[in-house]
């Protein structure tokens, strides 16, 4: 929903780009403060080896597809 946001900000031309600068705090907060950091460093902490192989196969915050070469077992 705060995407949606950014999106009807744009409606309004070069003033509605402003509509954008919150949206990339809070995108910035998740990747590098608040949520992934922390929730991956617990993870890793409480089930090791087989977690940093789970990141090796999986994206972070996007669904993607499997990295090539990757198989997941």
């Amino acid at each position: 929903m705060w995407i949606g946001y950014a999106v009807y900000g744009l409606a309004f031309g070069w003033w509605g780009l402003i509509a954008i600068a919150p949206q990339a705090i809070i995108i910035a907060s998740i990747f590098g403060v608040t949520g992934i950091p922390p929730t991956e460093h617990q993870a890793i902490r409480s089930k090791g080896d087989a977690y940093r192989e789970y990141q090796k196969r999986v994206s972070k915050f996007v669904p993607r597809p499997p990295k090539s070469g990757r198989t997941g077992a």
